[in-house]
């Protein structure tokens, strides 16, 4: 399990990564929404953003993103071998 927890980490970091290349705000929305939550926190308490916040708050999407694909990824792939053994238990009966 750990193998894929780190598999899916590097997956979820190189995935926002490639988000922020991009530059598209509207990916980065919908695909991290702790990353906007934490944004329009920052937004309401008025602080203004200076490079050192922006580069602080990008490493921020990238890790909250990891994290956000191993719960996923883990999750589903406990599903799917609960599936598929259901499945060769009925198999054999």
């Amino acid at each position: 399990m750990k193998k894929w927890a780190a598999i899916l980490a590097v997956a979820g970091a190189a995935w926002m990564i490639g988000v922020l290349y991009s530059g598209s705000l509207f990916l980065a929305t919908i695909s991290n929404y702790p990353g906007v939550f934490a944004a329009r926190w920052v937004q309401y308490r008025g602080i203004a953003p200076s490079s050192a916040m922006i580069w602080g708050f990008n490493i921020w999407l990238v890790l909250t993103s990891a994290i956000e694909w191993i719960a996923v990824g883990l999750v589903l792939r406990e599903i799917g071998r609960r599936l598929v053994n259901r499945d060769n238990i009925s198999q054999l009966s």
